[in-house]
C-alpha cells in the first residue's frame, strides 16, 4: 500500500538526487499553502502529498518499482 505523502528519501531511492527531491518537496508544499493549507508552510517538514508530485509536479505516477513486469 502506498503512502498519502512521500519523503525526501523515497524521491532519493527512485533516482532522484537528494536537491532535487528536496526541491520538488518544496514545491509541492507551496502549491498546499497556495490552496490554502498552512500547515504545508512549516519548512522543516521532508513530506509532500503524493497526489500532488505525481499529477502538478511530475506529471507521472511515482511506482517504486518493486513488481518488474519486463520478463
Amino acid at each position: 500500500m502506498q503512502s498519502s505523502v512521500v519523503t525526501k528519501e523515497e524521491l532519493v531511492n527512485m533516482g532522484f538526487r537528494p536537491n532535487q527531491a528536496k526541491t520538488i518537496l518544496h514545491e509541492a508544499r507551496q502549491i498546499m499553502v497556495k490552496n490554502g493549507k498552512k500547515y504545508w508552510a512549516n519548512p522543516r517538514l521532508q513530506v509532500a502529498p503524493r497526489a500532488i508530485i505525481e499529477d502538478v509536479i511530475l506529471g507521472i505516477p511515482l511506482d517504486k518499482g518493486d513488481n518488474d513486469d519486463c520478463n
